[in-house]
């Protein structure tokens, strides 16, 4: 069932039989001051292939014998989805949670799961930014959850990547939707879960090695702001290991990036639950971390990111300001046990600053593609005390509020402010041997965002 490409000029021209410009909008409905709907978007007529010729060969002879035939692939879904990904405008581009996403195509119909989770996922794009959510979409996103509490009863399927892929699909359709941060944590923790159980060597390349890199990343953030969520060691020595066996291509040596690695970035929640315990860890990650930065904007304020397509310059300034923002969030946990290292202070307010002026540049690339501020301006909100920077971050995080309902950030932001203080109050009358129990803080709701 091959699909063959058709026009990608928008639907009234089509209708019209006109020749569209294919702009968006197009010229054409811009004179008849018509709503433009598809210009530029690539559509696929699937055809049906003639099977019927050989389908007596593959029936079987013997009697009893079951023949199990895979899932015949949803054209609508699979046509929905293609259009979906032709859309590379970096303010809503689905490829931000992940480029594996580009080969999800071609997997539909031999998982009911993942076909159940991204019907949700592309029933609900339309509505990301609405206040109300049609009954249809939510019926599609109710269907996706039971597919997943089926697939997860079978100890086979529960380790697939196509279930791994579904879970984090249904999570991005909460976060869009405005499903409670309560289902999400709770599939954070599914994710932990099924991750602590896989066998990694068969995660070694291709898609299924994608996808786990990709939800290590949310696994790390959970286990941030709840201890409950913690990978072993092991776990992280192994997909070091496996990263290790096939590298990513080398990109421009000449740009500068970020040298923290996925094996370093692991490591955060113990440093977030138990600082004194790695302060010298925590030192040294720190120096990387402030060096990443600083040459990273040094670079970005050289004007050498307008050379680049503007999709790249989001992404480069997405990188500089996540890694102020973890840059920050050790130089507060330094500045617990050190609190009179006026650099320490220093440094700070910079990141804060530098975070504030991120979150404003990004803005041009909201929603999807400045989906990362929000965290980043919990940090600068939580670490700060300067009355003007606090206004400042509150009131870009209140506007950061409409793209994604379910962020409760207030909740979050005065969480971490909370522990980062008790730690500095533990680390003044205690020394550097002394840790505040983040379990009495609780969990805060409303933080985590695929």
């Amino acid at each position: 069932m091959p699909g063959v490409p058709t026009s990608k000029g928008c639907e009234g021209c089509r209708k019209s039989k006109k020749k569209c410009d294919e702009l968006q909008p197009c010229t054409r409905c811009v004179r008849r001051q018509m709503q433009c709907i598809g210009s530029g978007l690539r559509r696929y007529k699937f055809q049906s292939s003639e099977l019927s010729r050989v389908k007596s060969a593959l029936v079987p002879t013997r009697p009893g014998l079951k023949l199990h035939i895979a899932q015949v692939p949803n054209d609508t879904l699979t046509t929905w989805f293609i259009n979906t990904l032709e859309i590379r405008d970096v303010r809503y581009d689905i490829t931000y949670y992940g480029p594996f996403l580009r080969d999800l195509p071609r997997r539909f119909g031999f998982s009911p799961v993942l076909d159940a989770a991204a019907t949700a996922l592309v029933s609900s794009y339309p509505y990301f930014q609405k206040q109300d959510v049609p009954p249809a979409v939510l019926v599609k996103f109710g269907k996706a959850l039971r597919a997943l509490r089926e697939c997860l009863d079978n100890p086979v399927d529960a380790r697939s990547p196509n279930t791994l892929c579904a879970i984090y699909l249904i999570s991005i359709c909460q976060s869009w939707i405005g499903i409670s941060q309560k289902q999400r944590s709770s599939h954070a923790e599914a994710i932990a879960h099924i991750l602590k159980i896989l066998d990694l060597t068969e995660y070694q390349s291709g898609f299924a090695r994608h996808v786990l890199i990709t939800l290590c990343v949310p696994v790390i953030l959970e286990g941030m702001r709840d201890p409950r969520i913690q990978m072993s060691k092991q776990f992280w020595d192994q997909v070091s290991s496996l990263l290790n066996q096939n590298p990513p291509p080398p990109e421009h040596s000449s740009i500068p990036r970020p040298t923290t690695s996925l094996f370093s970035l692991a490591i955060f929640p113990e440093y977030i639950h138990n600082p004194s315990l790695h302060l010298p860890a925590i030192t040294s990650a720190y120096i990387q971390l402030k060096s990443d930065a600083h040459k990273m904007h040094a670079y970005q304020s050289g004007g050498f990111l307008s050379s680049l397509p503007i999709i790249h310059q989001s992404r480069y300034q997405a990188a500089y300001t996540v890694v102020s923002s973890l840059a920050l969030l050790l130089n507060n946990l330094l500045h617990s046990f050190h609190p009179f290292d006026t650099l320490l202070a220093k440094d700070s307010a910079l990141f804060v600053q530098q975070i504030i002026e991120g979150a404003d540049l990004a803005s041009r690339d909201r929603p999807l593609g400045a989906a990362y501020v929000p965290l980043c301006l919990i940090v600068a909100f939580a670490a700060t005390r300067d009355p003007q920077q606090v206004a400042r971050v509150e009131a870009t995080l209140g506007d950061y509020q409409s793209d994604f309902r379910t962020l409760e950030w207030r909740n979050c932001a005065r969480w971490l402010k909370k522990l980062l203080e008790n730690h500095r109050l533990g680390g003044e009358h205690s020394g550097a041997g002394f840790d505040v129990d983040t379990s009495e803080l609780g969990v805060p709701g409303g933080c985590a965002m695929m």
